[in-house]
């Protein structure tokens, strides 16, 4: 039991960052022009954003790669209309009031800088303190997830939805893999 709920703690890390689950309400109209945001604040407050606490120079490099990603594929004013950036188009400390249109914006952007199963494998790793072999767990994972499924996860953790079927699914199907990656006894 306490595995699977760390399971689903590494899932919900991984995907949200440090994005909290208070209830705020819907960003306002933006109040400040489009030609007055800052490209770079943007950049610097997703990266933020992205890493957290954890500022290890790998997570700063896939957190820099996601907010380039991010804001080359979108505009300022798409990111407020989906609660990424508030209506002063800075970025929001927590992703309470993101869209589904958002989070498929978050996602496609994540899933071009990082692996979900690798930063599973990861967090797996660090949460059993090494008695995980990260190899293994990858790749049961990946033979039994596909790429469609871990995108559904991320978006669906993303909106807060950890009970959806394709959320329940991904963690059992790391439970089953962290057993089958951990040293027989």
């Amino acid at each position: 039991m306490v595995r699977s709920y760390v399971a689903a703690l590494a899932l919900l890390a991984l995907v949200t960052g440090c994005s909290g689950d208070e209830e705020e309400p819907a960003p306002a109209a933006p109040t400040t022009s489009a030609s007055a945001a800052d490209p770079s604040a943007i950049r610097s407050g997703l990266v933020a954003l992205w890493v957290g606490d954890d500022d290890s120079p790998e997570d700063v490099e896939t957190g820099t790669c996601f907010a380039d990603a991010l804001v080359d594929a979108t505009t300022p004013d798409e990111l407020v209309e989906v609660g990424i950036l508030d209506a002063s188009y800075e970025v929001v400390p927590e992703l309470t009031d993101l869209t589904p249109e958002g989070a498929g914006l978050w996602v496609d952007a994540q899933f071009g800088c990082s692996d979900l199963v690798s930063e599973s494998g990861r967090a797996q790793v660090a949460a059993t303190k090494g008695k995980v072999d990260r190899e293994s767990y990858e790749t049961c994972l990946r033979a039994v997830v596909s790429e469609e499924q871990l995108r559904e996860v991320a978006e669906s953790s993303l909106l807060g939805d950890l009970s959806g079927d394709a959320v329940v699914a991904f963690s059992a199907a790391q439970l089953d893999c962290v057993q089958q990656a951990l040293p027989r006894d």
